[in-house]
């Protein structure tokens, strides 16, 4: 009887033991699994995260180039109204030159008006 006992306690304790281990393997497996799966969530974070960085990267070059090409339209165009101007003026000195130096005699006059007031307020 106590040999029969003793067997028992022997294979109660093998089972014990058995299914301690095997908890512990699935367990082990398990951790495993999810520092697995976080770790591949993690890398697909990652590449996202890149990409959109990559695609930010290439919005703000687009839009600088955009810039600049507008800038200098803007440039061009002010450039060329400035030259029509400046032939204008030209072409209206040539032909009423009495009238162009009156005319620049009355804004020269004027002028000095106006800093001669600017200054008596100093």
């Amino acid at each position: 009887m106590e040999n029969n006992l003793q067997t028992s306690a022997d294979k109660l304790i093998d089972d014990a033991a058995s299914t301690t281990q095997e908890a512990a393997d699935k367990t082990l497996r398990t951790a495993s699994n999810v520092l697995e799966n976080a770790s591949e969530r993690l890398t697909a974070a990652r590449s996202r995260a890149g990409e959109a960085i990559d695609q930010l990267n290439q919005r703000a070059h687009e839009y600088a180039r955009v810039g600049m090409e507008k800038a200098g339209e803007t440039r061009d165009r002010a450039k060329r109204q400035v030259q029509h101007a400046a032939d204008v003026t030209s072409h209206y000195v040539e032909e009423q030159p009495l009238k162009s130096v009156a005319i620049a005699a009355g804004v020269g006059a004027l002028t000095a008006a106006v800093l001669l007031m600017l200054r008596g307020r100093d």
